[in-house]
């Protein structure tokens, strides 16, 4: 049985993008402190940082506020911090919610090569093996 927290689809637009480039920071190292977005049923002990919510919301956001998340982020971030995204949201993502969210990410693949390269941080994980193909089809490993 898995836990959803609506609390997370309460977030406006403009939190994700904060969430996300506070996330982003973080993993770039950037020493200037981003403010996170209103998240009181998380900030349990200081100091908060944008890391340290990310996987609770991998178990406990809707698949579509995890999708926003991952758009953000990727917009926010770069080549960089984009493998912590594959490796992370996106393949979590793809392993509960592949046959929802595939066509959202092929399409994004095709649009940008970026995407697709960022792609090919994913392992199969979860992902049942026609997610898996796809994926790999939309990263550019297979014809």
């Amino acid at each position: 049985m898995t836990f959803t927290d609506p609390r997370w689809d309460d977030l406006t637009d403009a939190d994700w993008d904060v969430f996300a480039t506070a996330w982003n920071a973080e993993l770039r190292g950037d020493d200037a402190q981003t403010q996170l977005p209103q998240l009181p049923w998380l900030l349990d002990d200081p100091p908060n940082t944008a890391g340290k919510y990310v996987v609770p919301m991998n178990f406990t956001a809707s698949p579509e506020s995890q999708w926003k998340f991952i758009v953000a982020a990727y917009w926010r971030g770069n080549e960089e911090t984009h493998g912590h995204l594959a490796a992370g949201p996106v393949e979590h993502l793809l392993g509960r919610h592949g046959d929802q969210y595939i066509a959202l990410v092929e399409q994004m693949a095709d649009d940008d090569p970026l995407f697709a390269k960022m792609l090919r941080g994913c392992y199969q994980n979860q992902m049942s093996d026609e997610i898996w193909r796809r994926l790999c089809v939309a990263r550019g490993d297979v014809g």
